[in-house]
């Protein structure tokens, strides 16, 4: 399989986009786990945690955001582009076909939480009165980290298992495979 240069380019930005995208998911997620204690059907603050840090967190947890967004749009573009010439070589490397299916049930996950980061992310930054009691935090970043956050984990499941297959190319037709001598 050979690469023009501009595919070589959209590859680059694909890779650089999943990366940013796994690192921003986890930023998010350890910000956010450090001032929540999650429970069976709940998450609760952890004892030391005030209002003043609570609001220091929903700030950079959408700060976060804003990286694993733009992690995931560079990704998700680069692919697009991509598409049409891999699509040629789904038959004969069957681990492109895989990644991009592994890919696009990734990318269902993160448009849900795209949604929600966004919603946050315009609130925080374009609202000079920020408290962590309004209604549109406790419905923004609760219901996104509390309902949604086990999303984060089938990306970055989808994610690294796409990794592997980049690594090892399983499903790949050899040359006397497609020519019916085995």
């Amino acid at each position: 399989m050979k690469l023009k240069t501009y595919q070589k380019i959209f590859l680059c930005l694909l890779s650089i986009g999943v990366v940013i995208w796994i690192g921003g998911s986890i930023v998010q997620t350890s910000i956010a786990y450090d001032i929540f204690e999650p429970k069976i059907n709940a998450i609760s603050f952890r004892y030391w945690v005030n209002d003043n840090l609570a609001l220091w967190t929903v700030r950079h947890f959408s700060v976060g955001s804003l990286y694993t967004n733009f992690g995931f749009l560079l990704a998700l573009i680069s692919s697009i582009v991509l598409f049409p010439y891999l699509k040629s070589h789904f038959k004969s490397e069957g681990w492109i076909f895989m990644s991009y299916v592994l890919f696009s049930i990734a990318v269902l996950s993160q448009l849900i939480l795209f949604y929600w980061d966004t919603r946050l992310g315009l609130y925080v930054f374009f609202n000079s009165n920020l408290n962590y009691y309004s209604n549109e935090i406790q419905n923004f970043f609760h219901r996104r980290f509390a309902k949604f956050n086990f999303l984060i984990v089938y990306n970055w499941l989808a994610l690294f298992t796409i990794i592997t297959f980049l690594i090892f190319q399983p499903l790949k037709r050899h040359k006397n495979e497609a020519e019916g001598n085995i």
